[in-house]
């Protein structure tokens, strides 16, 4: 009796082993980690994990609009970097005082046909034509929000964009501003085809210049510039007494970007990039850009896989510094008249974000 107990703890035991191999070589087989690409960081993997952290998103893609409710509205203005900060305000009051928001069918669809993940919903027919939506400043709906809640429909207009309101929520607004893929795709394809000629510009300079080290094998920190000329040009003399970025800013800004970095690669994007060529980019062999303009689109997508961002002037430059992964290393002391200052400065240094590095912009004149 006694040898059989014996016997069949032994056969309990064996096969209680044999189980346990046999459901580890399953998992093994059934599971397997996703392959990681080499060139994503630590804090971007971060980012994607920790998408809704401090987030309810319940309440975030509840879109139901009842417009027999009070609900916050923006005033769609201005081009792409404009109508994304005028979504953001709206995506981050929703978040902070938990009330309704919506935009117009038109913004809706003029950002949703860029970004599929947008996901603020449009107001119906029957809330734009209600009467007694007051319009207000930011400032002024949120002070009136916080002290009284919600209790009257409100439009917000005059072209916001105040990274305090929204870069807390920086993970998920480059959740909600991907590109559809055919844009995503012909970026990378324009990210690879630089990095190739910034690879081939650092060897004939380390050939032409022993004091400048060549390529080597390791992939260089990319990082992203966004000069604003075209309109630009007249619109900060007339606004704000001020020029365009001059070519120094830059000179500074790659000097800066080299001691806090290492080796990197500089990728231009612009709406003038003969200037570019003609005023920046000779002095730097590892700076590059296209030869031809592509899409305002594609431009945006190539900012946003940077791994930081300089830029000196506009909206549209600032989201490419937020879509991509780290710093964002903006102009101060922009303006020339002190009495008309440059508002996008000031609100940007107001955030007081980690990745928000200021640059003195040391004027030529």
């Amino acid at each position: 009796m006694r040898v059989r107990k014996e016997s069949f703890v032994v056969f309990a035991a064996a096969c209680a082993i044999l189980c346990f191999l046999i459901s580890t070589q399953y998992s093994a087989l059934t599971w397997r980690p996703q392959p990681v690409d080499q060139r994503t960081t630590g804090a971007e993997r971060s980012q994607e994990e920790n998408l809704f952290d401090g987030v309810d998103a319940s309440f975030l893609m509840n879109n139901v609009i009842n417009c027999s409710r009070p609900f916050m509205m923006m005033q769609p203005r201005g081009s792409l970097g404009n109508r994304m900060a005028e979504a953001s305000h709206m995506i981050a009051f929703k978040l902070k005082y938990k009330v309704q928001v919506g935009v117009r069918k038109d913004m809706y669809d003029y950002l949703r046909a860029i970004f599929p993940n947008f996901l603020l919903p449009f107001l119906p027919e029957e809330c734009m034509n209600r009467t007694g939506i007051r319009s207000m400043r930011i400032d002024i709906a949120e002070n009136y929000v916080a002290l009284n809640g919600l209790d009257k429909n409100i439009n917000i207009g005059s072209y916001p964009c105040h990274p305090a309101y929204f870069m807390q929520y920086r993970n998920l607004l480059r959740f909600i501003y991907r590109f559809q893929p055919l844009v995503q795709q012909s970026a990378e394809r324009y990210r690879d085809l630089l990095l190739e000629r910034w690879r081939k510009q650092m060897e004939e300079a380390s050939l032409a210049d022993k004091t400048i080290q060549g390529p080597g094998a390791e992939r260089p920190v990319v990082i992203g510039v966004h000069i604003r000329r075209s309109n630009y040009i007249n619109h900060m003399k007339m606004r704000h007494g001020s020029k365009a970025m001059e070519p120094i800013f830059f000179h500074d800004a790659f000097a800066f970007a080299r001691k806090r970095y290492g080796k990197v690669a500089f990728i231009v994007v612009s709406d003038d990039l003969p200037w570019c060529r003609e005023n920046v980019l000779w002095r730097h062999p590892d700076a590059v850009a296209l030869d031809k303009p592509i899409s305002r689109d594609e431009d945006l997508a190539l900012m946003a896989l940077s791994d930081h961002l300089i830029y000196g002037l506009g909206t549209y430059g600032f989201f490419g510094g937020l879509l991509a992964k780290g710093d964002i290393i903006y102009a101060t002391n922009v303006s020339y008249d002190l009495r008309r200052p440059y508002e996008v400065e000031t609100w940007v240094a107001e955030a007081h974000h980690e990745n928000l590095i200021p640059l003195h912009y040391r004027k030529p004149y």
